[in-house]
């Protein structure tokens, strides 16, 4: 168990953080950056980082009972998180437009940046692959009743409410999947340039939390103190309730830490920016994310020692 791995990464996500903050603070950088920062990471970035991700994978269909038990765990840990997003809005009685990111942000997690190194310290090229199918399942909710959840418009018909999912990352979805289904591989030009786009998310999506961060009154967000409830419940109490139900149901515990993990993820770094698109509290967003992946350098390697002392 790699304890170092973990706190390393979350600790270069924070300075890259800084990095952008300190930029906009001091200055040197326009804050009003952010928001084209942010239409290139949705449209561009993000869409090359799914193809490339997905794509690049093989289907076995020997691991496929263990990707369908993974997929279901992960499909349950997420409406878990989800509710209990609802209950703690209506029981704290947040605000309609902090309470749809609220919501958000106690089910969706960093599963790739933070996620994916963490998983590959604790179970290795194997629980990476696990790691995939939670992240897919996670993204899929974000990106279709995630957007649903934060478009303000409720006049909206259903169907040109619906038609807003169309957007690069639901087709880039769409395509990658197809590719992974059919074993369709791109050139390697194509693929190289695709995957190298792709890659600038996590540096990107950092110093546009950065940048956001630098524009937030201390004042107001500290008077959001909802998000110190997400924090312990998203990040240690709700992981360590998920391992005792898992273990109770018999599951190996590869694919229970890899899934539980991944559940215990700092909030997502997407929903600050899709927030910010959306016109929603990007504000709180970006705090709970930047709070959540602080508070991470000690709750995962927490969580990583009670699944060990659980099972």
């Amino acid at each position: 168990m790699n304890f170092t791995a973990v706190s390393y990464q979350i600790a270069i996500l924070a300075i890259t953080i800084f990095v952008g903050f300190f930029s906009v603070k001091t200055g040197y950088i326009d804050g009003k950056i952010k928001d084209a920062l942010s239409k290139v990471i949705v449209k561009i970035v993000l869409p090359c980082l799914i193809i490339s991700s997905i794509s690049s994978k093989e289907l076995d269909k020997g691991l496929l009972k263990d990707i369908f038990t993974v997929f279901l765990m992960s499909v349950f840990c997420l409406f878990v998180l989800y509710g209990l997003g609802i209950i703690t809005a209506k029981a704290l009685k947040i605000p309609k437009d902090t309470a749809k990111v609220h919501k958000l942000l106690t089910c969706l997690g960093n599963v790739t940046f933070v996620g994916y190194p963490v998983i590959v310290a604790m179970y290795g090229e194997t629980g990476f692959f696990y790691a995939i199918v939670y992240w897919l399942v996670n993204d899929l909710f974000l990106w279709t009743f995630g957007l649903l959840t934060l478009q303000n418009d409720n006049s909206e018909g259903i169907k040109a409410r619906a038609k807003k999912l169309v957007n690069p990352n639901t087709v880039a979805f769409t395509i990658a999947i197809l590719m992974l289904v059919f074993g369709i591989k791109l050139p390697k030009l194509m693929s190289d340039t695709i995957s190298g786009i792709g890659g600038l998310t996590v540096n990107l999506s950092m110093l546009f939390i950065g940048m956001a961060l630098a524009g937030v009154d201390a004042k107001n967000a500290i008077k959001k103190w909802w998000i110190f409830v997400i924090a312990p419940l998203k990040l240690v109490i709700m992981p360590i309730l998920f391992i005792y139900i898992f273990k109770y149901l018999g599951i190996r515990e590869i694919l229970l830490g890899a899934v539980v993990l991944e559940a215990a993820m700092p909030a997502q770094t997407v929903l600050t920016i899709l927030a910010n698109e959306s016109d929603a509290d990007f504000e709180y967003a970006a705090c709970g994310m930047f709070v959540t992946t602080l508070l991470s350098l000690v709750t995962l390697p927490f969580v990583c020692y009670m699944i060990k002392i659980i099972l």
